[in-house]
């Protein structure tokens, strides 16, 4: 990934908004959270995926504004591990499965960067999923909690550490 190109969209988008635009949960058909023995195996498995971004330009409350909007598609599944005989196709039973697109907007501050789509696309896979995340968490929890599943909590989103040599800032 480019670094420079993130930090040009860094610097010129500001987020707005962070909203649900679709979800869906379900168990598996026969599962019973409440009496199920296999609910102590569960293992859980997650995605987090920028499906799609493009530019929105308008005029918002009199204002012409610019917004780059960042389409993410989450989910989260808890299954049971593959016991079958060795050989056969490992494909894990889902007992819980709970998707949602989140949409990002950010406002384009810098008109130069709406035509920057190298730092556009760089920054809908580096940095919008960590505005979306909280509130994926919070949905998921929630989600969790009406299903009469036992509680899960997803984990804090990490940032990974870039080597030194990559982050070095020249000195002026």
């Amino acid at each position: 990934m480019n670094l420079e190109a993130l930090q040009r969209a860094k610097d010129g988008l500001q987020i707005q908004d962070v909203f649900l635009k679709s979800s869906s949960s379900k168990l598996a058909e026969g599962f019973d959270p409440k009496f199920d023995p296999r609910l102590e195996s569960l293992q859980l498995e997650l995605r987090t995926t920028p499906k799609r971004s493009y530019l929105i330009e308008g005029v918002h409350q009199g204002e012409n504004i610019a917004i780059f909007r960042v389409e993410m598609d989450l989910g989260a599944r808890q299954v049971c591990p593959f016991d079958g005989e060795e050989g056969e196709e490992a494909q894990p039973d889902v007992m819980v499965q709970i998707d949602a697109t989140f949409m990002a907007d950010y406002v384009i501050a810098n008109p130069e960067l709406k035509a920057d789509r190298e730092a556009l696309d760089a920054f809908a896979v580096a940095n919008a999923g960590y505005h979306v995340w909280p509130y994926w968490r919070e949905y998921f929890s929630s989600q969790v909690s009406r299903m009469n599943l036992p509680k899960v909590m997803l984990p804090m989103m990490q940032f990974t550490k870039a080597s030194s040599a990559s982050t070095a800032q020249k000195p002026e």
